[in-house]
């Protein structure tokens, strides 16, 4: 029973960036906006958020370096 307890809580914190990322694109769809590169922008952003609490040890440096880029990327104008 632990087990299957353990598979559900491990189920769950996975997939919760994905629900809020789904959740995101449905807003933007619902609006006439059309994103396809959703995925790509959350793994360049936790990829940049990592590289600066690796390098910094500061999570508020990587949290705020991990939105830039994917503020960055995310920008229609590029």
């Amino acid at each position: 029973m632990d087990t299957v307890v353990a598979l559900a809580a491990a189920t769950l914190n996975a997939g919760t960036p994905l629900l809020l990322a789904a959740i995101g694109v449905l807003v933007c769809e619902r609006s006439g906006v059309v994103n396809l590169g959703v995925e790509g922008l959350m793994l360049v952003a936790a990829v940049a958020g990592f590289a600066a609490v690796h390098a910094s040890g500061s999570y508020v440096l990587g949290f705020a370096s991990g939105a830039l880029a994917g503020m960055a990327l995310a920008n229609p104008s590029t």
